[in-house]
């Protein structure tokens, strides 16, 4: 998760300075930042599952109410977190994209 935090945020300063003022080479480093950002998030996702396989049998056995499928589905639950904040922020950062393009063909 920590990598995702990073690499989000440096993908949104970088798509910030490519809307503020597009060029080649900060649309270079935007694209590879989100890149980067998009498999820290497939990542931490499959962590959060493994997690969620290595720990749900101990769970079950330790809480007698709950079911094998009630705790896989509330793990499923918890470990979307990363695709939510990952896919949020390549959002932002598209609509960055999307203004610093939109600004370049003003210019040109």
């Amino acid at each position: 998760m920590w990598f995702l935090l990073v690499f989000s945020a440096l993908a949104l300063l970088s798509g910030a300075r490519f809307a503020l003022r597009p060029g080649g080479a900060r649309l270079r480093l935007t694209s590879a930042l989100g890149a980067a950002t998009l498999f820290s998030t497939f990542t931490a996702v499959c962590a959060d599952l493994a997690m969620v396989g290595h720990h749900l049998p101990e769970y079950v056995a330790g809480h007698p109410g709950e079911t094998l499928a009630t705790g896989l589905l509330q793990g499923f639950a918890e470990s979307m977190s990363p695709a939510i904040l990952g896919f949020a922020v390549l959002t932002l950062v598209a609509l960055c994209v999307a203004l610093g393009q939109y600004r370049e063909s003003l210019e040109a």
